[in-house]
């Protein structure tokens, strides 16, 4: 064998030797690899293997030409898999907002609390897209718009188990009729949700708004801190403010990035595997995140509730609440000084007794230990309510 076929077949089988060295020393660290990321390391052996074997019994033109037509086929195959295997996702991407839900979707999902009992989510989406449930337009009741992020539109509790439809049973025990609209998405930070303010503000006019809020959009509202998030998919398709302005990622990689992972079904499994790998080794961020980014994070979050403020009028009674993260307790202050300065309703209570519940071993969250579970979101639910009653009661008075 001369050197130059040498040379060459060793470059053929090269992509083997790093997905393995790579698979071994980096995915696979704790030898817990999943069964779908041995088959695929497997047959991409299997398949690189044969390429070489092509090419070593025949002539180059035979190998390139067999390596085109496979390399279409994995093409095609890969868009064809994105569109049938990923037809149950509640997710779909957006241009402008980076993903939103899905519009008319139903999906049941078994899910578990943290004390691993089994439970069933019944999800589902209004034909409005982006909003969980939307409500009658013509209605002559007063309406309100809860807008929130996973804690409110995440796949953790059925819709009537969720804690905003305990407010609703709750507040019309005490004669309180209102019309619902619920919009947001899991991953959702502060921009995202005032582009969709932006967006049907006008359309339904809503009397009242509660803002579902949670600690860690102050790390999701930062471009400069959300570099360093264990998950780059949110990272690269999220929008940002930025002194003043709405901007998106844009390197050339962040394009190609978006582009890919809007059509590929294999770079959003491979994807999804390399963010949990990086998740269990480093947690939510690669690095320590220094506290003055945190500061002028902070500052931005409290500029861009202004900006809330500015779209709902200054006559809507606005409703905030936070979510359970007793990682960022020092945090929640913040959120309550934010919403207080544009004459907003902190209700900081649910949040304080479900991280005591928490701490207690008391079974309110899912398995994931950040969201609600149905229990989770009832009590979240009940004490939202009576903190909103006593304020809608004074403000009908």
């Amino acid at each position: 064998m001369s050197l130059k076929k040498k040379i060459i077949l060793f470059s053929l089988l090269l992509p083997s030797i790093i997905i393995n060295f790579f698979t071994l020393t980096i995915l696979d660290h704790d030898n817990n690899l999943s069964l779908f990321s041995s088959t695929i390391v497997i047959v991409f052996n299997l398949v690189n293997l044969t390429f070489a074997v092509i090419y070593f019994r025949y002539n180059f033109r035979i190998f390139f030409s067999l390596l085109a037509y496979c390399m279409f086929l994995l093409i095609i195959s890969d868009l064809i898999l994105e569109k049938v295997l990923n037809q149950n996702s509640i997710i779909k991407d957006d241009k402008i907002l980076g993903w939103t839900l899905k519009p008319n979707k139903k999906v049941k999902i078994n899910q578990r609390t943290m004390k691993v009992k089994s439970y069933v989510v019944n999800w589902e989406t209004s034909n409005e897209e982006g909003f969980r449930e939307f409500g009658d337009l013509r209605s002559d009741l007063k309406k309100i718009l809860v807008v929130g992020d996973s804690y409110t539109g995440g796949p953790f509790s059925s819709n009537e188990k969720m804690y905003y439809n305990v407010i609703k049973n709750k507040i019309e025990k005490n004669k309180i009729f209102l019309d619902w609209f619920v919009l947001g998405s899991p991953g959702y930070g502060t921009t995202q949700q005032i582009i969709l303010l932006e967006r049907y503000w006008e359309k339904i006019k809503p009397d009242y708004v509660l803002y579902q809020f949670c600690v860690n959009d102050f790390f999701d509202n930062s471009i400069k801190i959300s570099k360093f998030s264990s998950s780059q998919n949110q990272y690269y398709r999220r929008p940002y403010f930025q002194d003043g302005k709405i901007v998106k990622v844009d390197t050339v990689y962040a394009s190609i990035y978006r582009f890919l992972y809007r059509y590929s079904y294999t770079l959003k499994k491979l994807d999804a595997i390399y963010s949990y790998q990086k998740f269990k080794k480093h947690g939510r961020f690669t690095k320590n995140i220094p506290e003055s980014w945190i500061q002028d994070s902070i500052k931005e979050t409290g500029f861009m509730f202004k900006k809330v403020r500015n779209i709902i009028g200054e006559d809507t009674l606005l409703f905030s609440t936070n979510c359970v993260d007793e990682r960022n307790t020092t945090l929640s202050p913040r959120w309550v000084q934010i919403i207080k300065s544009i004459k907003g309703h902190p209700i900081d209570s649910p949040t304080e007794k479900l991280t005591e519940l928490k701490k207690r071993n008391i079974d309110v969250m899912n398995i994931d230990g950040g969201h609600l579970n149905d229990e989770g979101n009832k009590i979240y639910g009940e004490i939202i309510a009576d903190e909103m009653i006593k304020i809608l009661k004074y403000e009908k008075n």
